[in-house]
């Protein structure tokens, strides 16, 4: 079974803040994920590690180029 994370409810906020709406094209074009994974994170229920990881590295991305 593959490695699952929970992120905290200040982590998600955050997330939440950066998104200009929380749409589907947004969802895709910021972080790479799909409606699933971001009621998931809503939630508070676990993703993949792997996933998560894919939402950092684009943080990382978006943050190195501002």
């Amino acid at each position: 079974m593959a490695e699952t994370v929970i992120i905290s409810r200040e982590r998600f906020q955050t997330l939440k803040a950066a998104l200009p709406a929380v749409t589907r094209e947004h969802l895709t074009s910021v972080y790479g994920i799909s409606e699933t994974t971001w009621t998931k994170l809503r939630r508070g229920e676990p993703i993949k590690l792997n996933t998560w990881q894919r939402i950092q590295a684009r943080i990382a991305r978006v943050g190195s180029r501002a």
